[in-house]
């Protein structure tokens, strides 16, 4: 099995309601073991890969892909529940 790159775990984050809910789950892990769960859903990559895929398509996004995990910044978010724990 190939695993899935930083691009491809923030895309299905934001287009695979699937996906989005088991990401949700892994949250309400201990840190620590949140990077064998995401790990366990076939995706590889580093804090600093999915950072540069976060800045990069922010810009590209819309106001209401941005506030879809509340309000807030969304690379904050993003980095805070799955990315530093990778």
């Amino acid at each position: 099995m190939r695993l899935k790159d930083a691009k491809r775990f923030f895309r299905d984050l934001m287009e695979d309601t699937t996906i989005r809910g088991k990401c949700i789950e892994i949250t309400m892990l201990p840190k620590r073991e949140r990077g064998m769960a995401l790990r366990a859903l076939g995706y590889s990559f580093t804090p600093k890969e999915l950072d540069d895929v976060l800045c990069r398509e922010f810009y590209l996004m819309t106001e209401e892909e941005r506030r879809l995990f509340g309000p807030g910044d969304l690379r904050d978010i993003v980095m805070g529940m799955w990315g530093n724990c990778m």
